[in-house]
């Protein structure tokens, strides 16, 4: 459901951001690592019954779907000029990282909307949000992973919190960098 996703491996450059829309995979020119908590909720889901209900959706209200698709695409964009417009410093990186939350923001709204949504993440949703925190799921969605960017500025003891909130609902916590070097191995 969303464009985005970050991986690393071949052939790509490792530890780069990449952008994944209709089969084809492209790599983005991030200028910092954006720091993510990765929660997984540990609900399976059918990935293959959760497009099929989006497609269902997508024929029984055309017009609608059709407008949703849209905007999900030109969040996408922008968030591609987000994440590789340059931050040369504090201010401008924490105003990339508010544009970034509301992106993600709309984003997540926009996948309610399609209803690949689940209670599991939208309790990570209400957790994060107590901490003023933003989250979208990812994947497919009805289960699954949940994205919450990690402001620069964002205290660690704050964090410590938001963790051990969610590992207290069930959930696993993975925190990563993404867009930034990647693994390097030096030899002396």
């Amino acid at each position: 459901m969303l464009p985005f996703f970050f991986i690393t491996q071949p052939p790509l450059e490792e530890g780069k951001v990449i952008m994944f829309k209709s089969g084809e995979l492209t790599q983005m020119k991030s200028t910092m690592p954006l720091r993510m908590l990765i929660t997984n909720t540990k609900v399976a889901r059918n990935t293959k019954a959760l497009v099929a209900g989006v497609s269902e959706r997508a024929v029984r209200h055309p017009s609608a779907m059709y407008t949703v698709f849209t905007a999900v695409d030109f969040i996408s964009k922008e968030l591609a000029n987000a994440i590789e417009a340059p931050a040369a410093d504090d201010i401008s990186i924490t105003r990339r990282e508010e544009m970034i939350e509301e992106l993600m923001e709309m984003n997540q709204g926009l996948l309610q909307c399609m209803g690949v949504s689940h209670a599991s993440i939208e309790n990570v949703l209400r957790v994060t949000a107590k901490y003023k925190l933003t989250s979208k799921l990812t994947g497919a969605g009805g289960g699954g992973c949940v994205l919450t960017l990690l402001p620069t500025l964002l205290s660690n003891n704050i964090m410590e919190k938001v963790v051990a909130d969610l590992e207290s609902c069930g959930f696993q916590c993975l925190k990563v960098e993404v867009g930034g070097k990647g693994l390097e191995i030096y030899f002396g």
